[in-house]
């Protein structure tokens, strides 16, 4: 007869993604986990596997609160800009500067397992696709600045974040972050249009 699950998945989950995210895969120990989980050694193992089957666990977890930073409600250049200027926020004002788990993930990519790197590379891919979707609907409104390349500006803005996450978890300055997106979208504008700063 199965055990009986004697703990809450979803608070498991978020206490041991807050540990990978803030030390890193490598760094954190087992007895991290367990002391910020309550868990006992023989609990997580039976639950997860291994501190790899944990990590991709709390990495899915991770990937659906970023999934619900993307904007609703609005297309093309807005959408860009929103999620640009929400992401600046989120670097500058996390008190920890964690950064992203994501990006975290892809720069610790020689401690992980292949499935592990294979889910970071997947979420990068997630937001290439979002940034080509919005570049899309920009071209295709004739919103975006003409002689662009939807391809090349969604690598662009996916390297964009990447720096704005990382800038955070270096400790930049709230400038330093900000300038970083009002730059990266400035550039879609059409001329006329590039006084508007997203960071207003």
């Amino acid at each position: 007869m199965a055990r009986t699950r004697e703990f809450d998945m979803g608070d498991v989950l978020d206490r041991a993604m807050a540990v990978f995210w803030r030390q890193g895969f490598a760094a954190a120990s087992m007895s991290d986990i367990y002391a910020a989980t309550g868990l006992k050694p023989g609990s997580l193992y039976a639950a997860f596997g291994d501190k790899d089957g944990l990590f991709r666990r709390c990495f899915e977890t991770y990937a659906e609160h970023f999934r619900a930073t993307l904007p609703h409600g609005k297309t093309g250049l807005q959408a860009i800009g929103a999620w640009l200027r929400v992401q600046a926020r989120l670097a500058a004002e996390d008190p920890e500067r964690k950064g992203c788990l994501i990006v975290n993930t892809v720069a610790e990519r020689a401690q992980h397992s292949e499935a592990a790197k294979a889910l970071a590379a997947g979420r990068l891919q997630e937001i290439r696709d979002f940034f080509r979707l919005h570049l899309g609907l920009a071209e295709a409104a004739g919103s975006l600045a003409p002689n662009l390349s939807v391809e090349i500006e969604a690598d662009a803005l996916t390297g964009a974040v990447v720096a704005i996450m990382s800038l955070g978890r270096a400790g930049a300055d709230r400038r330093a972050i900000d300038n970083v997106a009002a730059s990266a979208f400035a550039r879609l504008q059409p001329a006329e249009d590039r006084s508007k700063n997203i960071i207003d």
